[in-house]
């Protein structure tokens, strides 16, 4: 008899822990469908009961740590999963929760400390290296970051984010130098080809950029310079306002003097605009052109338009890009259609006479390393220049920029 009933009591025992092992699953399960869906609050009231009834699981504690953290409830979370990770033998699920929250919350140094702690027991973990290297970028250490994600084997998982971390810390580079050949030819009839060129330096601060440039052309047996400044300067709200001003050597192949000035507002939803003006002085005539642009951004791609107003020979120009571009990699492709006179850098004279002109050009920027861009441009235009006389007109630039 006492064996039937031992047996009986071991069967009811069992019975009840496995019921209970059921009712645990079923709830984490619940809580976990509930936190992925965003109902914080929900899951934490159904994992709560189990924190009073399962005191020693840990794995539910890292979870409900998880949850305030998701919740943005950085110091419910802290004060949960510290337990688990200040001790002998650190949980390492508990360290991973517990890295995502101090990085969250902005508490960087705290962050590195854990990521260190937990580089202990996975050296190679690829997440947490990267979770540093960013806590380290934050804090302004951007030599240590990058030594550290050099070191990273990478994955198709982690590119991505190294990418992002290096384009992140080169963006902070205060200097930039840039130089770029531009040659113009063409064809049926054809002329001796146009020569241009410029070295151009530009220095970042807080709020504001300054860019000064040297331009060297040379047409018709004729070589002249111009030199010219570029102001930027950022407002509250994402305004800035861009200033451009100089002189030139020569009459020509540049104006005397030019001048201008552009507003970009704030972006709105996906559109952005602005409005500005060019002055050219020449020795026998001055130009003035009205513009802006008004752009759409769909995802990567950048869809913008920008007329051009020459208010003393009123002509109208038109120009249609579309742009699509990665912010990581600093890359871009555009494609541009243009209608009419249209400026292209400094190539506008007082010589404009109301003809037609078409024009379609791409151009593409690729960034080698960390600091060198290489940007080629090329440009096709079929422009009349005597009424009802075409004929084909080449441009092609190369542009090198070295930031540091």
């Amino acid at each position: 008899m006492k064996f039937i009933y031992y047996l009986l009591l071991l069967l009811f025992i069992s019975q009840t822990c496995l019921g209970q092992e059921i009712n645990l699953d079923t709830r984490m399960s619940e809580a976990r469908h509930e936190a992925e869906i965003g109902n914080y609050d929900k899951a934490l009231s159904l994992i709560q009961p189990l924190l009073v009834g399962f005191p020693e699981n840990e794995e539910m504690k890292i979870f409900a740590g998880r949850v305030y953290s998701w919740k943005k409830e950085y110091k419910k979370s802290i004060d949960i999963l510290t337990p688990l990770t200040d001790r002998t033998n650190p949980n390492p699920d508990a360290l991973l929760a517990i890295i995502n929250t101090y990085f969250w919350s902005e508490q960087f140094d705290k962050c590195i400390l854990y990521c260190d702690q937990y580089l202990v027991i996975e050296p190679n973990s690829t997440d947490v290296i990267i979770t540093k290297a960013k806590c380290l970028e934050k804090l302004g250490r951007d030599k240590e970051a990058l030594a550290i994600v050099d070191k990273v084997s990478v994955t198709d998982n982690s590119t991505q984010a190294i990418t992002g971390l290096r384009t992140l810390i080169g963006r902070k580079a205060k200097n930039a130098m840039a130089f770029s050949y531009l040659n113009v030819s063409t064809s049926n009839p054809g002329q001796s080809p146009l020569h241009y060129g410029y070295v151009e330096y530009s220095h970042k601060f807080t709020k504001s950029a300054l860019v000064g440039r040297a331009n060297l052309g040379y047409a018709n047996n004729d070589t002249q310079m111009l030199f010219e400044a570029d102001y930027y300067q950022t407002f509250s709200k994402r305004n800035y306002l861009y200033v451009n001003g100089g002189v030139s050597t020569g009459q020509t192949i540049f104006p005397v003097a030019k001048a201008g000035a552009e507003y970009f507002f704030a972006p709105r939803k996906r559109f952005d605009y602005s409005l500005g003006f060019k002055y050219m002085h020449f020795e026998t005539d001055d130009v003035t052109l009205l513009t802006g642009q008004l752009g759409y951004r769909a995802g990567s791609y950048t869809l913008a338009y920008r007329p051009f107003y020459d208010t003393s020979n009123e002509l109208f120009s038109h120009v249609l890009s579309v742009q699509t571009s990665n912010e990581e990699k600093e890359s871009l492709i555009r494609l541009e259609f243009q209608y009419g006179n249209v400026p292209y850098l400094y190539l506008y004279n007082n010589f404009v006479t109301p003809l037609k002109a078409y024009r379609v050009g791409i151009q593409y920027q690729n960034r080698f390393g960390g600091s060198f861009f290489v940007r080629p441009v090329f440009l096709y235009e079929y422009e009349e220049y005597l009424p009802d006389e075409y004929r084909n007109r080449f441009s092609a630039q190369l542009i090198i920029t070295k930031r540091f």
